[in-house]
């Protein structure tokens, strides 16, 4: 496969990944389709990556695990709430999810140049 083959393949799938958490954030994705949409997903993205165990996948992983963990309590507890804890251990894989999904951009600041730089020669300021 093509280097930009890979890379829209990759950023398709990770569109997807985005709006899944997106939808269940909203509520419009009940529990156990976002736990097996997330699974499928990362699986997508492994195959994309050709790096099935790397380094950018591990953090997702353990993300999707604590969730589909809570998804098979609530199931053989056949609870349909959550308790307080389990609410927050998914906001915090959802928020780990998003870090990994959505990194925080450097931005490189210029400075504006000096007058002797734009002229070359040196400007009085008053």
């Amino acid at each position: 496969m093509t280097s930009p083959t890979r890379f829209v393949l990759r950023r398709f799938v990770t569109d997807g990944l985005r709006e899944t958490i997106d939808s269940y954030a909203a509520g419009t994705l009940p529990l156990h389709r976002f736990a097996w949409e997330l699974d499928s997903r990362l699986n997508d993205l492994a195959e994309v990556t050709g790096r099935p165990h790397g380094r950018l996948l591990t953090g997702p992983r353990d993300a999707a695990r604590r969730i589909a963990t809570i998804d098979a309590t609530l199931r053989a507890e056949a609870r349909e709430e959550l308790t307080d804890a389990e609410r927050r251990a998914i906001a915090g894989a959802l928020t780990a999810l998003r870090a990994t999904l959505n990194p925080p951009r450097t931005t490189v600041v210029a400075l504006p140049p000096t007058p002797r730089e734009v002229t070359g020669q040196p400007t009085l300021i008053a």
